[in-house]
């Protein structure tokens, strides 16, 4: 009897620790909610980024380094968005794997530079993408589980290219010789291959020494010739530069969520529609008024 017993509690406690979901540590919202929509209620996800933070300025406090113990995995964007991650690898233990979802993304370059744009995830086709590599990582954590994940890797996929079609049908009244965005610094490349936009980044062509001003001055002439309508600023930083630049053209400014973090919107389909429908505001033809009936 004693035997039976003992084997039912070894049974019990084996089933429990069987269901434990999967820990999974993320490095900025739109990671932790990609996870949360694969991984379901397969996974436990842990979001380090503060709901304030700065993208390019944030490293994981000791408060947050703690967070993340016990994670099986930790997802990072990648293409040299943390800098840190050397440290924190140290920091956590050899059992957490590190995934850096941007990795599979091929890279845009930058117009006029010799880098990349790291902002992959303003397009939906690489978090499409970034999915996939996401799910083959959760699948070798936690292989008993690997249907759902697959399972729910393809619902996402569905969704990513849904929003690809509202994008471009948001966009669709832009006509080619407009599609050129205009932003503070560049991280709308891949937004922009995606959609077929020529981008301008402000900071990547006129801020390489500050207060140059024949650059700012050719920046301008630039803009004039092309007779941009409206150019872009960030919702987390400051607009003074651009607004001047829009003041000195006579045209509008307007903000986007370039860096995938705005604590007003809480997810990748609100982040995506704004910004789509902001553009769309600026850069569209104004639509022709209605003739007054006759009287």
């Amino acid at each position: 009897m004693r035997k039976i017993l003992i084997l039912c509690l070894l049974f019990m406690f084996g089933v429990i620790a069987q269901a434990a979901p999967v820990k999974v540590a993320s490095l900025h919202p739109l990671l932790s909610e990609m996870a949360t929509h694969i991984g379901g209620d397969k996974i436990k996800v842990v979001n380090l980024f503060p709901q304030n933070g700065d993208l390019h300025g944030f490293t994981p406090t000791s408060g947050e380094i703690s967070a993340a113990v016990g994670a099986r995995l930790l997802l990072a964007c990648g293409k040299g968005i943390e800098p840190y991650l050397g440290d924190l690898r140290q920091s956590l233990s050899t059992k957490t794997r590190f995934v850096e979802l941007g990795a599979d993304v091929p890279d845009v370059m930058v117009p006029g530079g010799n880098h990349a744009d790291p902002h992959w995830w303003n397009s939906p086709e690489n978090m499409k993408r970034a999915s996939r590599t996401l799910t083959q990582a959760l699948c070798e954590a936690d292989p008993a589980n690997k249907a759902t994940y697959e399972s729910n890797q393809k619902k996402y996929a569905d969704e990513m290219d849904r929003m690809v079609r509202m994008g471009r049908y948001i966009m669709r009244r832009i006509p080619q010789e407009q599609r050129v965005l205009v932003t503070a610094h560049a991280a709308m490349c891949h937004f922009c291959k995606t959609f077929n936009f020529t981008p301008i980044p402000v900071h990547g062509i006129a801020k390489e020494s500050e207060g140059d001003t024949a650059s700012l001055a050719q920046l301008i002439s630039t803009l004039r010739e092309k007779k941009i309508k409206c150019i872009f600023t960030e919702v987390n930083a400051s607009p003074k530069a651009l607004e001047n630049i829009a003041r000195e053209l006579g045209i509008e400014s307007k903000p986007l969520v370039m860096d995938g973090i705005y604590p007003r919107m809480d997810s990748y389909e609100k982040i995506f529609l704004f910004n789509t429908g902001i553009i769309a505001a600026g850069l569209a033809p104004a639509k022709p008024k209605k003739a007054d009936k006759a009287q």
